[in-house]
């Protein structure tokens, strides 16, 4: 092109140059033959002034029209070659007379592929890229290459060493006069760092939309200006209603000091992280681990980028796990004390036993002495109920009179229930066996009690008088509560309150694990669901009728133990009659030994006494093979019970064992071969009478299963 342009100014300048001396030579000629044929000088004078003149207005004329618009021509020519030569985009030019020949590249396009102008011009462009026929943009390029349209387009160009770059083509028809195309311009700029960056910016924002943690970015006014899908799950708005709005309406500022620290933070420019509280849009908060970073922009403002994560469930796990800590503490603390507790109650109630067998004669002593006993084995119900509580007791399913149960209850109760509260109790029957585990069942019933109390509490003073009561009563129970054929009359246990009732979402989700309307350091909303689970265990049903203001009362169906009822769980045990049989009795606790020995004794029972493991065994070597029993505290020093016990069986085998223990943990404990028993302390006779029964009695084989 360039040539094409120097050749046209050069053959104009050329022609005028002519023109210009062809009238000086025919001016000239003129004048000659003047002279020649004798024409007279002032006219010769005339003619030659006129050619002067004519000469000048020519030159003139000629200087207009074709010497000073060639110039001008010359210097957009040279214009153009130094745009052309030093812009950074590839420019072609292609004859489309000739199958798009190519007539002229550029440098920048030579730098771009590679190709230099020589090895291009007269080649082919559409074969030399290989353009892809299958892209959509070629068959675009190749409609306007026919129709003589402009296009512009984002196409793979190749470079001479075979490899490729995205490139942005702007294509224009070059036309003559007659609006024939005479030429194709093709421009081509490499946006291959740009469409990768382009790429690059569209995975991070793909990510950014698909990340769990919420991620929003704000401006130095708390404007938002991005937040993410999981940003706007979190708060409850959609995204276009998110964008400008106030991020500190989403900091729930009134119920978590740690959001105003992230705001003084922002305040400062400075980065923040920790555990905050977020505010949805429907003024419900969750918990959340948050990061807050400031960013640096290019206009020089800040903006900030926060990622927090909803640990609401995790704040929920911790708060059990720390929960999980403290019983696992107290069951620790338990267990020892409760060893101890036992070894002294085993030791006062089997003295008031001795005693009360010889006050005969005197009933009103004897009364007193069996009230203490009762009080003495209530002590050790308590004791397995501390322990059932922190976890480290063995559930008891027994038969029990739910009447004197009852009754126990609510004194045990009136502890924990506010005076400003009045705590009754209406028990319609006189007896009412059913079978469970005494010490869940209390706490059951002592859960929903608690909860009672807390529902009469939140009423507050303007509700009146606060009032709770329990009501055990016999009926028949709903279709739904009767399965494997137990129909007739069941035990009906239920706890009223007047507290503020419930709205029918809390009594639906009541059960739910660790669902609670208290706060966190009053309940962990699982009490409930730990009745549940202990009341279907006992295949019984609950109950539940509650009103907004109006109290609540939950109701306990449980099936009553009609095989039971011939038994008589309080007659008097009379204690298995000896005949001289010989025991070895080991204790360290010189009171429990002493009275037991001296009950054993009374039952023509003879006795071995030691206080330690090392003493038992030389008791044992020293009588070995004429024991006919032996009952052995666990803990002992000088040789634990078992180990004593492993010793006697291998040397005496067969030989009845029976393990005392002031721990409820005796599973742990005894897990090999079998004789052996338990005798858990505090003890009564008709558990000593039990395992002096199963060990002595001829019918009984004396490596028979331990219970």
């Amino acid at each position: 092109m360039r040539t094409l342009l120097q050749k046209d100014y050069k053959s104009s300048g050329l022609i005028a140059f002519r023109i210009l001396a062809v009238i000086v030579l025919a001016e000239a000629s003129l004048m000659a033959g003047f002279r020649l044929f004798g024409i007279n000088s002032s006219t010769l004078a005339a003619g030659v002034s006129d050619t002067l003149i004519l000469a000048v207005v020519s030159s003139l004329v000629i200087y207009s029209w074709v010497i000073r618009p060639l110039r001008r021509a010359k210097q957009q020519n040279e214009l153009f070659n130094l745009l052309v030569n030093h812009t950074d985009a590839g420019m072609i030019v292609t004859d489309p007379d000739n199958q798009h020949a190519i007539t002229y590249i550029n440098p920048a396009y030579s730098r771009m592929t590679g190709y230099a102008e020589a090895d291009l011009v007269g080649e082919h462009l559409l074969d030399l890229q290989k353009y892809d026929p299958d892209a959509g943009v070629y068959a675009h390029m190749l409609d306007a290459l026919d129709k003589g349209r402009s296009l512009r387009a984002l196409l793979r160009h190749y470079r001479k060493d075979g490899s490729s770059f995205w490139g942005d083509l702007q294509l224009n028809p070059i036309t003559g006069r007659d609006g024939v195309v005479q030429r194709w311009v093709w421009l081509i700029n490499d946006v291959s760092e740009q469409r990768e960056l382009a790429r690059q910016n569209a995975r991070w924002a793909r990510a950014m939309q698909q990340a769990d943690e919420s991620v929003c970015v704000f401006d130095e006014q708390y404007r938002i200006e991005f937040a993410n899908a999981a940003f706007c799950e979190h708060v409850g708005m959609i995204e276009a209603d998110l964008a400008g709005a106030d991020i500190r309406q989403f900091f729930a500022m009134d119920t978590d000091g740690e959001s105003e620290s992230m705001i003084e933070a922002i305040e400062l420019k400075f980065g923040w992280s920790g555990r905050n509280c977020f505010r949805r849009a429907d003024g419900t908060t969750y918990q959340a681990l948050t990061s807050m970073t400031p960013i640096e922009q290019e206009d020089d403002t800040q903006a900030f980028v926060v990622v927090h994560r909803d640990i609401t469930a995790m704040v929920a796990m911790e708060e059990q796990l720390r929960q999980a800590q403290k019983m696992e503490a107290i069951g620790m603390l338990v267990g020892g004390i409760a060893h101890d507790f036992n070894n002294v109650l085993a030791g006062i109630l089997g003295n008031l036993y001795l005693v009360r067998k010889r006050l005969h004669g005197r009933p009103e002593l004897q009364a007193r002495i069996e009230r203490v006993e009762q009080q003495g084995y209530g002590a050790a119900g308590m004791v397995r109920q501390l322990l059932s509580f922190a976890r480290k007791g063995t559930p008891e399913v027994k038969v029990i009179d739910l009447v004197p149960f009852l009754k126990e209850l609510i004194k045990f109760a009136h502890v924990s229930v506010p005076e400003s509260i009045l705590l009754d109790s209406r028990i319609e029957v006189e007896r009412l066996l059913i079978r469970c585990d005494p010490v869940q069942l209390q706490q059951s019933l002592l859960n929903l009690i608690v909860n009672a109390t807390h529902a009469v509490h939140d009423k507050g003073e303007g509700g009146g008088m606060g009032k709770i009561e329990l009501v055990l009563d016999v009926a028949e129970p709903p279709v739904s509560a009767i399965t494997d054929g137990q129909h007739g009359s069941w035990a009906r246990i239920s706890v009223h309150d007047n507290g503020i009732g419930m709205d029918d979402e809390t009594r639906e989700r009541m059960f739910d694990p660790f669902f609670t309307t208290k706060a966190s350091t009053i309940g962990t909303g699982l009490g409930l669901t730990m009745v549940q689970g202990y009341v279907e265990m006992l295949h019984g049903l609950i109950q539940v009728a509650s009103e907004p203001g109006r109290g609540t009362a939950i109701t306990l169906w449980l099936p009553v133990a009609i095989e039971a009822y011939e038994a008589d769980a309080q007659k008097e045990v009379t204690l298995r009659r000896g005949s001289g049989e010989l025991l070895l009795l080991a204790d360290d606790d010189h009171v429990v030994l002493d009275a037991l020995s001296e009950i054993l004794e009374g039952a023509n029972y003879r006795v071995l006494s030691a206080s330690s493991g090392e003493e038992a065994l030389s008791l044992f070597a020293r009588y070995e093979g004429q024991l006919d029993m032996a009952i052995l505290d666990v803990v002992m020093p000088s040789g634990t019970g078992i180990e004593v016990a492993r010793h006697m069986r291998s040397r005496q085998h067969g030989l009845p064992v029976v393990f005392m223990t002031g721990y409820d943990r005796q599973n742990a404990l005894i897990t090999d071969d079998s004789g052996r028993m338990m005798l858990r302390k505090p003890w009564n006779i008709g558990q000593l009478n039990h395992v002096l029964e199963c060990s002595l009695s001829a019918e009984d084989h004396p490596r028979r299963e331990a219970m």
